[in-house]
């Protein structure tokens, strides 16, 4: 006997559930955002020793979630230390941070604790678009 989907009635079902496991599976939190940078940073790191000979370079976006992560942290980054977190040269992270402080992402500070260096402090419309970026790819995963 074959089934017509389109005359098909909806049945009550009965199961029994313990309240707990309903309550913990309602109330269950949803990723946090900074959760989600910190995973996606550090699968990021991991790619070149699963994928064996490749190399993955994506400076502004290492730089981009090291600078979320840290003010998430209430951390400031040197500037010498993001560039070497960029996972790319000095020079192109210097060129990179410049071009986020010309859009209005990044500001660079002199350091309070030391006259010789700067930190980069991350700005709200970057903050603002991260956190869009993450809710989209959250929402996406289901």
């Amino acid at each position: 006997m074959a089934l017509d989907e389109s005359k098909d009635e909806m049945i009550d079902v009965l199961v029994r559930i313990p309240r707990t496991m309903v309550q913990r599976s309602l109330s269950a939190p949803s990723p946090s955002r900074l959760g989600v940078a910190k995973a996606l940073l550090a699968s990021r790191r991991r790619r070149p020793f699963i994928f064996d000979g490749l190399e993955f370079a994506e400076p502004v976006w290492e730089i981009i979630l090291e600078v979320y992560i840290a003010s998430a942290e209430g951390r400031s980054f040197k500037v010498v230390k993001l560039c070497n977190a960029s996972g790319g040269s000095v020079t192109s992270a210097l060129r990179i941070i410049g071009e986020l402080q010309s859009k209005d992402y990044l500001a660079r500070v002199s350091d309070a604790r030391d006259a010789r260096s700067s930190v980069i402090i991350m700005l709200p419309s970057l903050e603002q678009a991260v956190n869009q970026w993450i809710d989209e790819l959250i929402a996406a995963i289901g």
